[in-house]
C-alpha cells in the first residue's frame, strides 16, 4: 500500500482540501483537520463551553444537511471563500468576529428557518470536532471505494468518506487486516486501532449535493459490515506524502 492522497477537512460538514504533505504529531488529530464546526442551533448545546469538544448532533453535518456537500470550498490558512454553482457566496476569516458573523448570517440564509436556532462558528480549543474525541486519524483503500460503488451503482468518490489519508489498494477493504498492528507510514508509526463505522453521511453524494439510497443496511447485506475505512493513532510523528509506502512492523 502506498499514500494515494492525504485530506485536511478545516470545517466539520465541509468540503476538504489535498495536501501536498502532512506533518503528524505523536498523539494528536490529523494536522488541520475539524479546528472549526458550524453549530446547529440546537437549544441543548446554547450552553457548549468555548473551546470544547462535542458530539456531532451539536453541528451541522452531512448527515443531516446535504446541501453542505454543494458548496465548493478553499481555505488559505483561516480564511475560507465559499462558491455555489461557480459564483463566489463568501469570503471571510475565520479567526475574526467580523468574518465570523458573516459566516453565521451565510449558513443562516442557506437554511432559513429548517434549524432550531441561529448557526455559530466554533473553534475548538484542543483536539478536532471529529465524531470521535479520542485523537485518531483515519485511513481507507481506494479499493475499497471502488468497490462499493460498483456493488452500489454509485460513481466511486473517496470524498464521500471523508477520510485523512487515501491509501493505493488491490483488495477491497485490505486494510482492515491492519487493524491490532503497528504501521511505518512515512516517517511516522501508527498503531491501527478499530475499523470506521458508517452512518447516513456516505448516502450524499459529494459532487452535487444529493441524498441518494441509505447505503448502510446496503453494505450490511453485500459485505457484511458497514465499515469503510480504518482508525488509527500516531504513535511516533513524522512527515508524510503522497507516495510513501505504509509497511507493517509486527
Amino acid at each position: 500500500m502506498i499514500i494515494d492522497a492525504l485530506w485536511q477537512f478545516p470545517v466539520k460538514g465541509l468540503c476538504g482540501m489535498r495536501m501536498d504533505e502532512a506533518d503528524l504529531v505523536a498523539g494528536q488529530h490529523f494536522p488541520g483537520d475539524r479546528q472549526f464546526a458550524i453549530m446547529a442551533g440546537h437549544p441543548r448545546f446554547a450552553d457548549m463551553p468555548a473551546g470544547s469538544w462535542q458530539k456531532k448532533a451539536a453541528f451541522l453535518q452531512l448527515m443531516t444537511h446535504e446541501r453542505l456537500a454543494a458548496l465548493d470550498c478553499h481555505f488559505a490558512g483561516t480564511v475560507m471563500t465559499i462558491a455555489r454553482n461557480g459564483t463566489e457566496q463568501l469570503s471571510a476569516d475565520m479567526d475574526s468576529a467580523a468574518g465570523a458573523d458573516a459566516i453565521n448570517a451565510f449558513f443562516g440564509d442557506l437554511f432559513g428557518d429548517s434549524l432550531p436556532g441561529a448557526p455559530r462558528l466554533k473553534r475548538i480549543g484542543h483536539g478536532a470536532y471529529t465524531d470521535t474525541k479520542a485523537p485518531w486519524i483515519s485511513l481507507g483503500g481506494t479499493a475499497s471505494v471502488t468497490h462499493v460503488a460498483r456493488t452500489m451503482g454509485h460513481r466511486p468518490d473517496p470524498r464521500r468518506y471523508r477520510l485523512n489519508i487515501m491509501l493505493e489498494t488491490g483488495t477491497p477493504f485490505e486494510e482492515a487486516e491492519l487493524i491490532g498492528h503497528r504501521v511505518a507510514l512515512g516517517d511516522s508509526v501508527l498503531q491501527v486501532l478499530a475499523p470506521v463505522g458508517r452512518c447516513a453521511a456516505i448516502d450524499v453524494d459529494p459532487e452535487d449535493g444529493t441524498r441518494g439510497p441509505h447505503l448502510v443496511p446496503h453494505m450490511e447485506s453485500a459485505f457484511n459490515h458497514t465499515d469503510l475505512g480504518i482508525f488509527a493513532e500516531i504513535i511516533e510523528g513524522g512527515t508524510v506524502r503522497p507516495g510513501d509506502r505504509l509497511t507493517r512492523l509486527d
